[in-house]
């Protein structure tokens, strides 16, 4: 098959981009590839070194559209792949109609996006529904826009994956659980510092060591975090110990490096996100944290529909918990 010049529109955010890399890996062989990612993704570029990768906006205002608009006169994609459904990206193919395009579109009762129109502009789309259940996962639709000559790569082989860092590996301890920490889930549940203790104390009964990771964005926790435990900057590629050596704290870690260090872990405990889908990818077994505010059957319906467009049929371990920590520790300690 001649190769294809081949644009991929993926400038979202890093979860949404694991469940498109089966997709792009397949897209990659013997093609040309250019990837619009975001500041939200590209750290994950290193997987991506057989495409050409461009920074772009999650937000885009009007010249950034202009000057995707010039890009892709200039190049002369054969095919773009719409996999971040953007309003602006449907109406491309008005300008561009010899262009190909395949595209993730979005149904809504409120507002579904493009309109029918516009979708018959598209050379093939698959249907994400907002508005009930879906009957496959979005990671699976996307694989339904590859053109039928283009093989799916089941094993991930056009993708570039990296080993563990030697001189960052020296300063992992042994035998370590993984915690993603979230100050946005721990707040919805009323947990605080004594909380996060009785889960570390938990999961040193479990593990010989606990490492964990918080939030980028400088909050009072990661204040707390460096001040109170010991902690591996791997930026710096240093460790500073303190009174308790078996709880570290990845202070300032960037992606590769997260990547990788996941796949170091003996286990992976995380509220459902990003890690999630990198622990899935790397086939690291691991517990995943949901917590929803339900005041309606309508909630219930509206978290359903969520969790099918992201993790059906995923043979995911996941638990609810709410703000009981002894019952959530209970619920935990059903699989670690």
């Amino acid at each position: 098959m001649k190769p294809e010049k081949i644009l991929i529109l993926k400038n979202d955010r890093g979860g949404d981009l694991f469940i498109s890399l089966k997709t792009i890996s397949s897209l990659l062989k013997n093609n040309e590839v250019t990837i619009y990612l975001s500041s939200l993704n590209i750290g994950f570029k290193f997987l991506f070194k057989k495409a050409k990768i461009l920074e772009k906006k999650v937000k885009q205002n009007f010249i950034d559209k202009i000057k995707l608009i010039i890009d892709i006169y200039k190049n002369n994609y054969n095919s773009i792949y719409i996999l971040t459904p953007k309003n602006f990206y449907f109406f491309l193919p008005v300008f561009f109609w010899k262009t190909k395009f395949y595209a993730i579109v979005i149904d809504n009762n409120k507002k579904s996006r493009p309109n029918v129109f516009l979708r018959n502009l598209l050379t093939n789309y698959k249907v994400i529904n907002r508005d009930k259940l879906n009957k496959k996962r979005s990671s699976l639709l996307q694989l339904e826009l590859l053109n039928k000559s283009i093989n799916v790569d089941e094993n991930y082989s056009n993708l570039t994956i990296p080993e563990i860092d030697n001189s960052i590996k020296s300063l992992l301890p042994k035998n370590f659980i993984f915690f993603q920490f979230k100050k946005t889930f721990f707040n919805k549940l009323n947990w605080s510092i004594n909380e996060f203790n009785d889960l570390t104390n938990f999961f040193l009964k479990k593990y010989d060591n606990v490492l964990f990771s918080s939030d980028i964005e400088y909050n009072d926790f990661n204040k707390y975090f460096v001040n109170n435990y010991s902690y591996i900057d791997t930026k710096n590629n240093k460790i500073l110990l303190k009174n308790n050596n078996k709880i570290y704290y990845l202070k300032d870690v960037n992606s590769q490096d997260l990547f990788t260090i996941l796949n170091y872990s003996s286990y992976i405990v995380c509220p459902h996100g990003l890690i999630t889908h990198i622990s899935r990818f790397l086939n690291k077994d691991s517990l995943n944290l949901f917590n929803f505010s339900i005041n309606s059957n309508k909630d219930i319906a509206h978290e359903k529909i969520s969790f099918s467009e992201w993790y059906l049929n995923m043979s995911l371990n996941f638990i609810f918990l709410n703000k009981d920590i002894n019952k959530s520790i209970s619920k935990i300690s059903k699989f670690i």
